[in-house]
């Protein structure tokens, strides 16, 4: 049986947190190596590059069609001579633990967490089409002076925003967009709809009564 949107959130909310522990555990050993923002990009290059686009590699470390000791033989076989050790290491730890479909989870904790020790602001722009680098750079200026602070502009590409942007500070959203402002003329034309409807009806029954 398909699981409800709630049994989702809680899915969802559980994944994040069981992110943000493992994500203080890598900075922390990263730290401790001085090899902090090596294994962040190794890290990124490995959810994007590789676990993103390689579907049998992602099968091999995230399903649960090996066991533990043949995954960890993958990842010494596939980045062994390759890969930052106290990245290789983490990623063994998190496959002993039966983490390891938290990978993505983790990343996006462990980069949002060293932004904010840096004191930097990370901003997600959702566009329909690509942003242009000049625009892109525009932005960031922008977001900059408002913020007070140094910003890292993400870029994503959702064609259902139609036009304008929606711009993701931390928690906060501010809805731009081509398709939110048509949402909002569809709501005020069905409350103006509704109230003209209930003066035509209440004329009606006034005129009838008197």
């Amino acid at each position: 049986m398909a699981g409800t949107s709630s049994d989702k959130q809680t899915f969802d909310l559980s994944r994040q947190r069981i992110g943000s522990v493992y994500a203080k555990a890598l900075l922390g050993a990263a730290d401790d190596a001085g090899q902090t923002e090596v294994v962040l990009d190794e890290f990124g290059s490995l959810i994007h590059d590789v676990i993103a686009q390689r579907d049998d590699l992602r099968h091999v470390i995230s399903g649960s069609i090996l066991s533990e000791e043949q995954r960890i033989a993958v990842l010494d076989k596939a980045f062994g001579d390759k890969m930052n050790s106290v990245l290789l290491t983490f990623l063994k730890v998190v496959t002993q633990h039966d983490r390891q479909n938290c990978l993505r989870e983790i990343y996006d904790a462990a980069v949002k967490l060293n932004n904010e020790r840096l004191g930097l602001v990370e901003v997600t722009a959702k566009t329909a089409t690509e942003l242009p680098q000049e625009l892109s750079d525009s932005l960031t200026a922008s977001l900059k002076a408002k913020l007070g602070r140094e910003v890292v502009l993400k870029s994503e590409v959702d064609p259902s925003v139609i036009g304008g942007l929606v711009l993701h500070v931390g928690d906060t959203v501010f809805d731009g967009s081509v398709a939110n402002r048509l949402k909002q003329l569809r709501q005020k034309a069905l409350e103006t709809t509704a109230r003209q409807a209930k003066a035509s009806l209440e004329r009606f029954t006034n005129s009838t009564q008197s």
